[in-house]
Formats: C-alpha cells, sequence, structure tokens
C-alpha cells in the first residue's frame, strides 16, 4: 500500500498486567460482541477463588479471548479508565507510532475479525491467545497519515450511519404497515367495497350451523368429549368493532383446542422417527412443512404428544418470545407438537388461513390481556384464551379477506427487499472505504482444521459407543474413563448440536469444575 511499511501487531502491542490489588465488582468492564463497544458490566458477586483482575486504561486495545471472532474488541473509552477485566479479556498499550483507532480499524475492516475463528483453540471453550495476534501484519503508514484517514472514516461512517438510521425508520414503518393491514383485514376494512358487490353472499348464520354440524360429528367420532356451554359474548367484550354481517365467536366455539407433549428421551425407540415434533424453535414461518426433532408412532402413544391433522393451527403459548410477539403458523403436514404449543383444529378446515390472520391481527389485544408475564418465560392465559371473542365474517368473505392480504403482503415483501438491498449496498460502500483507505495486509491465518491434524486424530482409538447415548457428560466420563472431545460429543445428549455440546462442556469444565483437559491433547477426563 504505496510505500507504508508492513510490520507484526505484536510489535505494536505490549500486554497489560498491572494487578489490581483491591478488586472492584462495580469496576469491572467487558466487550460487546459485534463490534459494538466496551462497556461497564453488570454489578455480580465474585465467586471464592483466585480470579485476578488487572487495570485497565484508556486508550488500550482490548478484546476476549473466546469471542473476539464474534466482534468483541474496542479502544477502552475514557469513561472506563481505571476499570478492571480478567485475562480472560487481556488490555494492550499501544506503540507511540500507532493510533489506538488504527489498530480498531485493522479488524474491523472487510469484517477481518470473523476470519480469526480459525485461531481458536482449546477444548470446551476456545481461546484467541495474544501470541496468535502478534503474528499478524499490519500497514504502519506515518502518524499523521494514520490521523488523516482515520478522519476520512469516520466522515465515512457518519455517512453511513445516518443512511441506516433512515432505513431503519423505513423497516420500523413497513412493520407497522404490516400490522395495521392484519388490523383492517379483521375489522372488515379491506373488504368494504366487496361487501357491497357482494349483498347476496351466504349469511353468517349458515356458517355458524355448518361449524355446529362439524362440531357434532367430532363428537360423534369420539374425537372431543361433548363441550360444556360456553358464556355468552356480552357486549363489554367486544375489542372493536366489526361489520353488521359479521359476528361475534369464542375462540374455543370455532375449533377445538389440544396441548401437547414430549416423549421420554430415554426411550430411543420414541425418537427419530418420521412424525415432525414441532416445539418453540421450530415456529419461525407461517406454515410449517418440517421440525429440528421427530418422533415415531411409537412415541405418540406413549406420551400426551397428540397426532395433529394437516391444517391445524400451531400457537407458541410459552416461551420468552410471547412478550414480543405470539408465532402462530398452520401445518402443512401431520405432526405433533411439545408441551409449549397449543393448537386450534378448525371445526371448518379451510378457515383456517383467516383464523391465523385473525389471531395475528389481535396480537397487541392477546399480548396485552391474555399472557401471563413472568421473570424470562411468559405463557398464554388458557382458560382466558379460548374464550376469546374472535370476529367472524362469512365464508367467502374470508376467502377475500386472505387474499387481499396475501396481495398486499407481496407488496410489502418487495419493499423489505428493496430497504434490505440498500442495506447491504451501504454496508458494502463502507467496506470498500475500509479497503481502499487502509489497504490488506492478505494475512495467512492457519486453520485449526488442516488435513494434517485430521490425519493425526483418526489414528487414535475410537471408543464411541452407540448404546451410551444421549448421557450427561459427568456420567459419561465417570463409565468410561478419559474420552476424546468428539466421542464425547457422539455420545453425549447432543449429538446434532455441537454449539451445546460445547456450552455445557464450557459450563463443566468453568463453573461445577467437574471436568478437566487430559493429559493427552484433545481428551477429556473428570477432574
Amino acid at each position: 500500500m504505496k510505500n507504508w511499511k508492513k510490520v507484526k501487531l505484536g510489535s505494536l502491542l505490549t500486554e497489560s498486567k498491572i494487578v489490581s490489588e483491591n478488586p472492584n465488582t462495580n469496576k469491572r468492564l467487558r466487550v460487546k460482541l459485534n463490534v459494538l463497544g466496551i462497556e461497564k458490566r453488570p454489578i455480580t458477586k465474585d465467586k471464592k477463588g483466585a480470579t485476578k483482575y488487572y487495570i485497565r486504561k484508556s486508550g488500550q486495545f482490548i478484546y476476549g479471548k473466546q469471542n473476539l471472532h464474534k466482534g468483541a474488541f474496542g479502544i477502552v473509552p475514557h469513561e472506563l479508565d481505571g476499570f478492571e477485566s480478567s485475562s480472560d479479556i487481556p488490555a494492550f498499550d499501544i506503540d507511540d507510532s500507532c493510533h489506538p483507532e488504527w489498530i480498531f480499524y485493522f479488524f474491523k475492516k472487510g469484517n477481518f475479525y470473523l476470519k480469526l475463528e480459525t485461531l481458536a483453540k482449546g477444548v470446551g471453550s476456545k481461546r484467541i491467545n495474544p501470541k496468535q495476534i502478534f503474528e499478524l501484519d499490519i500497514y504502519l503508514p506515518t502518524k499523521q497519515e494514520q490521523e488523516n484517514i482515520i478522519n476520512e472514516i469516520h466522515a465515512a461512517e457518519l455517512n453511513y450511519k445516518k443512511l441506516e438510521k433512515e432505513l431503519l425508520l423505513q423497516q420500523k414503518n413497513l412493520t407497522k404497515l404490516r400490522k395495521s393491514i392484519l388490523q383492517d383485514a379483521i375489522r372488515g376494512k379491506l373488504t368494504k367495497d366487496w361487501r357491497k358487490q357482494n349483498q347476496t353472499i351466504e349469511s353468517i348464520n349458515k356458517l355458524q350451523k355448518q361449524i355446529e354440524s362439524k362440531k357434532k360429528l367430532f363428537i360423534k367420532e369420539k374425537k372431543i368429549k361433548i363441550p360444556k356451554p360456553l358464556p355468552k359474548i356480552q357486549k363489554e367484550e367486544f375489542p372493536f368493532n366489526i361489520p353488521v354481517s359479521w359476528e361475534w365467536s369464542r375462540l374455543k366455539s370455532i375449533g377445538h383446542i389440544i396441548g401437547g407433549g414430549t416423549p421420554s428421551k430415554r426411550n430411543f425407540n420414541y425418537w427419530n422417527g418420521n412424525i415432525p415434533w414441532i416445539s418453540p424453535k421450530d415456529m419461525k414461518r407461517d406454515y410449517i412443512y418440517e421440525s429440528q426433532d421427530y418422533i415415531t408412532m411409537e412415541g405418540v402413544n406413549n406420551s400426551s404428544a397428540n397426532l395433529i391433522p394437516e391444517g391445524s393451527l400451531l400457537i407458541v403459548a410459552r416461551s420468552g418470545i410471547l412478550k414480543r410477539t405470539i408465532p402462530i403458523a398452520i401445518n402443512k403436514v401431520k405432526c405433533t407438537v411439545n408441551q409449549d404449543l397449543k393448537v386450534l383444529i378448525p371445526y371448518i378446515p379451510n378457515m383456517n388461513e383467516y383464523i391465523r390472520l385473525g389471531l395475528k391481527g389481535m396480537e397487541s389485544i392477546l399480548l396485552k390481556d391474555f399472557v401471563k408475564y413472568g421473570m424470562t418465560v411468559h405463557s398464554l392465559k388458557y382458560s382466558e384464551f379460548e374464550l376469546l371473542p374472535f370476529p367472524l365474517p362469512p365464508i367467502e368473505e374470508q376467502k377475500e379477506i386472505s387474499k387481499k392480504v396475501k396481495k398486499l403482503n407481496i407488496n410489502c415483501d418487495n419493499l423489505e427487499n428493496e430497504i434490505n438491498s440498500n442495506r447491504e449496498n451501504s454496508e458494502k460502500l463502507l467496506q470498500s472505504i475500509f479497503s481502499k483507505l487502509l489497504g490488506d495486509e492478505n494475512n495467512v491465518l492457519v486453520d485449526q482444521k488442516s488435513p494434517k491434524i485430521l490425519k493425526k486424530n483418526s489414528l487414535r482409538e475410537i471408543r464411541y459407543n452407540s448404546k451410551t447415548t444421549l448421557m450427561d457428560l459427568v456420567k459419561l466420563l465417570k463409565e468410561n474413563g478419559p474420552l476424546h472431545a468428539e466421542d464425547l460429543w457422539r455420545m453425549s445428549k447432543f449429538p446434532s448440536d455441537i454449539d451445546a455440546f460445547y456450552a455445557e462442556l464450557k459450563k463443566q469444565i468453568e463453573q461445577e469444575k467437574t471436568i478437566k483437559e487430559g493429559a493427552e491433547k484433545g481428551y477429556l477426563e473428570l477432574v
């Protein structure tokens, strides 16, 4: 890059190790992920032990050993001068020849920090140690050139933030538009003109009779028990006005509401079948075709997990997410659900799309009056939810509402795609400015998953035993002795979720202190 010299990062950074003689829980800092800066850490009680804390100074470069590749790095701000962190969040004095922000933008440009994941080492909790980043090459122009370039970057970032603010405002307005479409739909506003042109349409009374007829058939076929009479809806219960050709109906009167369950995790015959088992983590779409977990028919028959017919309404009834939204979806395949979901099986199957839209249109009402809020987990008030007054138009108007909402949502999707495209282009432009101003040192990072290492691992004795799967890590090590990390993972409760395995392993190593790295590299054993 021009005639700039290239130096090792280690020549500019010196790790600061000033021990705090009087550690203060009120003066701890933490490094946020995604390059969001440094902040004061919430006060927590220190555990009895020998954790050392070190004094950090403003202007030092600081990063999180476990999360550098997730954007946990920055420059200690003036307001946190004198705060503390452990050795897991090391800080570095910067040579006078280098501006602190020059180091910061070195890691930020082109999202270079993301590539550092290949440097992370360790079993359980992987870390990037100072010696590893010290070997990185970095351009070092004169201090004045650095300041000039940083000023140009600040100007570019200011423009970027202005555009991001505008795009965020557009996104918020689009979210409001989507909500207003649903709210207008269940108030009859979207089909006002349609009703004028279709005044001879079948009345709501006919639909009510069809629903009652289907309900009786459910009872006759012993799909449901004879329900208790529902209380008549009083005028004061109406949450809003609806057209005179519509009627209010209790939610429970238009469909059968049931819950779900979980087959025993200890019985392998209940799991890995071909029946989707839906939990809140699957409820990210309006229509469900598959799930992360599957059970067998034997699992259905030996648990409270009901077999749900296609076209039912799946409703998240217990989750932390209920503070913000109530996920509702239609299953496009037969499935089961876990105990955190409720299912509404409409007596008239082709009402399902309108019911989904109607419940989403009433989401603000549901969140306000029909959710019981806990510390972290919230749940629907089931007995009240099933008595929810629900606006019911004639079946033909329901179809028209669904059609209009779909068309309007397509327009919203196009707007959202445009916003996302502008955001992506804005990010690319900023990164191109970074690359142009800062240059690219073309650092070659050592990949810890190289063929050479894999070949070495392949020579070890494989101790994996499929008969001992789905067990606790401590119990596995107790019964089998030291195990290679890969074997322990495959035999654990998390054979298909490596992230969950490492999270549990980290907990056992660092918090519970029940497991430690063995004498032989890559192996784990009990403390």
